[in-house]
Parts: structure tokens; C-alpha cells; sequence
């Protein structure tokens, strides 16, 4: 005679979460529940088979049925010794009232479609542990999903938001995410997280306050549908043989959603060696989707990565990144505007890098963003050397109305004659740039590339900047000394910040009002 355990319960969940995901990839493998429930030799070669898959959720559950896993027939009920601890649902399908002692009648074989289905219910409800208000998720989301205020939702793993789902978060709601987890919103999925002042959304590391640290988790990642210059291109962080991860199209208004009122620290990981997961990772998103009021908050490695697309971002914060603060590659034609960045002292290596593609630096469609009213801060790392900008790869860029101060090593880096090219194509320029504060002097404001230092075919970053920038104009910040603590960019009433300005372009994106 066995007993009827929640171990037992889960086991059963598991094996149908298995065979569910072995039948969504969709690749003519097929698992038979019923056998697997009744064989015990099918069910432990399925379970070692699926433990060993280069499948992340196959690979996991296989790990966890190995452990629970127990040699008998689970489709028909056993008469139970002690059911205390049972879920009354799962009991109630196993044939036994959770509680009770009292040995209960085996389900009539008519009733088995019955139990399948209610199993199937189940299942899919569990995937959620409900605990003190919270919820862990992990796998793959569809249809519509709600994340509400009142509760606390854990990312266990990484979590797929699947195509043609849309996923709504309410305002004031918290996200809290584990090792090795991430949010994956894929092409053709759509997330709503639109928090507000008073009550902003917050994506963090599920460690408790005072122990987080970047790193801790993986980040969240928006794909769409937008041009990138790469075909087949993949996201980082999500295996190639994984089409979850890929994004990119032809449709440049390809909405991934709306992010607004965000904040999102703590995370970005290195899934294997030069492939990592950042803060935020945009992948071909449209000029329909919304990143406005954002902060991202000590990623370990990107705060904002963006590949190709079109998309838009407004009042922008990202502080203490531990490699570069906003990056782009793949042909992003996006536009910015109240972009502010802190990078700190010993972390952290610039405040921009852009890219068009490795490679293919002549890849269609060209990087080529619209950035207007930037600060860039450094606290004068000693231990880092840190720029402001690393412009490479035939990137273009228009940068106007910004302020660079405190870096150790270099204001603008224009690198390789291909980058170069796009000053004299019109793809690349500056406006109202105000430099202070740079290397070890104070006025180092750009590296010597004579000799074998040159990487960028002679071009001289001093002369040009000369005309197109206000090298040591100090841009008098309201804070004097900055660190780790509450940060402000705000000027001094008589800074030439306040007077020195180029005119925004029109269109209904741009706020016109920022004359200065």
C-alpha cells in the first residue's frame, strides 16, 4: 500500500508540464502522458532524456522530476495512510480527501477523461506558488496576463511572455527576479507596464534590501518586429536553436508595449562567455512602442542595450552600470531626448557605445539616432578608465544640447574611418556640447592616437570638437560631489547650459519647450 503525498501530486504536474513543452517545440517529438504515468521504466528514460536537453525549461524539470521521481503506476489512485498535507484539489483527483485517514474508492475508469482534464487545470495553475501574497512564475506565459499591486511576482527562471500574449502590470506592482531569471518579451507579444509617479513599477533582484548586487538577475527584454541590419538576428542571453529569442522585420512601427514609470536594478547576468543579459534589451522595436520614465539602476553589465529598430525613449536615468550605460548596434534610428547618466567610480566603461555592426559596418539600415538634451557624469573613477562616448563600427548619430563632465579617460572617441565617414555623409554630428572636467588634468579631453594610436585613419577628435563643441565650459552642476547616494544633474542658474542650445527638430515626440 503507498502513500498519497504532495510529492506524489507534484510529480504528476511536472510530468504533464513535460510532455506540454515537449509538444510546443513543435518538432514531431511526442510524449505520451498515460505511459508515462503507467511505465516506470518509459517515465525514468523520458526523465533522464529531458534532464540532459540543451532545452532550459525541459532541462529544468527534467532535473526536478529526477528527484521526485517514484517507480509504480501513478494513473490510478492509492489508498492513503496520510493525506494532511495534500492540496484538497490534487487529493480529490488522487482519489483521497486531504485530512482523512479513511481509505477512499477508486476512481471508475469512466472518470479518467475527467480527472485528465482536471489535472491539466491543475498544472497549469501551479506553476504559480502562492505564498505570503507571492507568486513565482517560470515558462511560458500566454494569452492575457495581469500582474496586480497587491501581490509579489517572483521570476524563478526566465519567463517567456509568448507570442500574441500581452502581459499588464498595474502601477505600484513589484517584480522581483532570481538568479538566472529574466522577462522575455518575445515578437508578437506585447507588455503593458505603465506604473506612474506616485506608484512606479519595480523590476529588482528577489535577494532581501542590503543584499543585492548587480547581477543578480537577468533583466527584461523587449523583441519586435522592426528592421535591424542583420538577418536571422538573436537576442543575447537566449540560445540560437531557441526562436523565442529572435526579432527583427520589416514593420517599423512594431509595438513591443509600453514601459513607463520603471525602474529596473540589479540585474543583467553573463549567460556564457561575451554573451550577457542587460538592465533593459530593446530588439527590434517599433516607433509605436514607449520607453518614457525610466531608470535603470546598477545592471552588471548594459543598462539599456537597443538592437536596430526604431524605437523612441524619453527621461531616461541609468546609473552605475557596470559596462556601458546606453548601447546600440544593428541599425537603431531611434530618437532620445532628457537622457541622464551616472556612471560610477570603479565600474563602468562608457557612458555611450555605438555601433552600426561588427563586421558590416556598411550594414543597412545605418545607426543613426536622434539624441537631444544629454547629461553624461562620471565621478572621476581612479580605478577605471571611462569616456563619455565610443562612437565605432560605422555608427551615425546626431548629438545636440548635452553636457559631459568627470571622465577619467576620454570625452568622445571617434573610431574607425567607416564611423568617420558619416561626418562628411551627414550621418553623424553635434551640437551645443559642453565638455568639462575630463582625465587626470581636468582638460584631457580626448586621447593621443598619433603613431600606432591611430584608430580612426588620421581623424583628429581635438580639431573637429574645437568647432563643434565647448571644450571646458564648465556646465556648473548644482551638485559639487557625487557618489552612490541621491544624484542630481540639475545647473546653476547662470550656467551656459541654460543659454547654449540647439533648436529641436519638429514633430509631436519632441518636447519643444527644452530650450536649453
Amino acid at each position: 500500500m503507498s502513500v498519497v503525498s504532495a510529492p506524489r501530486a507534484k510529480l504528476v504536474e511536472l510530468l504533464w508540464q513535460l510532455k506540454q513543452r515537449y509538444d510546443s517545440k513543435d518538432d514531431g517529438r511526442s510524449i505520451h502522458f498515460n505511459t508515462l504515468l503507467r511505465d516506470s521504466d518509459y517515465r525514468r528514460a523520458i526523465i533522464e532524456e529531458a534532464s540532459q536537453s540543451s532545452d532550459r525549461d525541459i532541462r529544468n524539470l527534467g532535473r526536478s522530476l529526477r528527484v521526485l521521481n517514484a517507480d509504480g503506476e501513478l494513473s490510478q489512485p492509492r489508498r492513503s495512510v496520510d493525506t494532511a498535507s495534500v492540496n484538497p484539489d490534487i487529493a480529490e483527483m488522487l482519489g483521497v480527501k486531504a485530512g482523512s485517514e479513511r481509505p477512499q474508492k477508486r476512481q471508475p475508469v469512466a472518470l479518467i477523461a475527467v480527472w485528465l482534464v482536471a489535472i491539466i487545470g491543475i498544472a497549469l495553475a501551479t506553476v504559480f506558488l502562492h505564498a505570503d501574497n507571492e507568486i513565482v512564475l517560470s515558462g511560458s506565459l500566454r494569452g492575457e496576463q495581469l500582474w496586480t499591486a497587491e501581490k509579489t511576482w517572483v521570476l524563478d527562471d526566465i519567463v517567456y511572455l509568448e507570442a500574441g500574449a500581452r502581459l499588464t502590470i498595474e502601477p505600484g506592482t513589484k517584480v522581483l527576479g532570481r538568479a538566472g531569471a529574466a522577462l522575455v518579451v518575445t515578437r508578437d507579444a506585447t507588455i503593458m507596464a505603465r506604473g506612474s509617479v506616485a506608484q512606479p513599477i519595480v523590476f529588482s533582484s528577489a535577494k532581501p534590501a542590503g543584499q543585492r548586487a548587480a547581477g543578480d538577475w537577468g533583466g527584461v527584454i523587449l523583441l519586435g518586429n522592426a528592421p535591424v541590419n542583420l538577418s536571422g538576428a538573436q537576442i543575447e542571453g537566449i540560445p540560437k536553436s531557441d526562436s523565442r529569442g529572435s526579432f527583427g522585420g520589416a514593420d517599423g512601427s512594431s509595438n513591443c508595449g509600453v514601459l513607463e514609470y520603471a525602474r529596473i536594478e540589479f540585474a543583467g547576468y553573463e549567460v556564457y562567455a561575451n554573451n550577457e543579459l542587460n538592465g533593459l534589451t530593446l530588439g527590434g522595436c517599433g516607433r509605436d512602442t514607449i520607453v518614457r520614465n525610466v531608470q535603470v539602476h546598477r545592471a552588471l553589465d548594459d543598462g539599456i542595450e537597443v538592437f536596430g529598430g526604431n524605437v523612441d525613449m524619453k527621461h531616461i536615468l541609468i546609473t552605475g552600470a557596470g559596462d556601458d550605460s546606453l548601447d546600440w548596434d544593428m541599425g537603431w534610428t531611434g530618437r532620445v531626448q532628457f537622457l541622464q547618466v551616472l556612471q560610477y567610480a570603479g565600474a563602468g566603461d562608457n557612458a555611450i557605445e555605438a555601433d552600426n555592426r561588427e563586421g558590416r559596418a556598411d550594414a543597412e539600415p545605418i545607426s543613426e539616432p536622434q539624441i537631444y538634451n544629454a547629461t553624461l557624469l562620471s565621478e572621476q573613477s581612479q580605478e577605471k578608465y571611462q569616456r563619455a562616448m565610443n562612437l565605432r563600427r560605422g555608427t551615425g548619430g546626431h548629438f545636440y544640447n548635452m553636457v559631459i563632465s568627470g571622465f577619467s579617460g576620454e570625452a568622445i572617441d571617434i573610431r574607425d574611418r567607416e564611423t568617420v565617414a558619416r561626418i562628411d555623409e551627414g550621418r553623424l554630428s553635434f551640437g551645443s556640447v559642453l565638455i568639462s572636467n575630463i582625465g587626470v588634468s581636468g582638460r584631457n579631453y580626448f586621447a593621443d592616437e598619433s603613431g600606432d594610436k591611430d584608430d580612426d585613419g588620421g581623424f583628429g577628435e581635438t580639431a573637429y570638437f574645437k568647432q563643434h563643441a565647448e571644450l571646458g565650459s564648465e556646465p556648473k552642476l548644482l551638485t559639487e560631489h557625487l557618489d552612490e547616494g541621491p544624484t542630481g544633474f540639475a545647473v546653476s542658474a547662470d550656467s551656459p547650459a541654460r543659454v547654449q542650445y540647439v533648436s529641436l527638430p519638429q514633430g509631436e515626440f519632441w518636447d519643444e519647450a527644452a530650450n536649453y
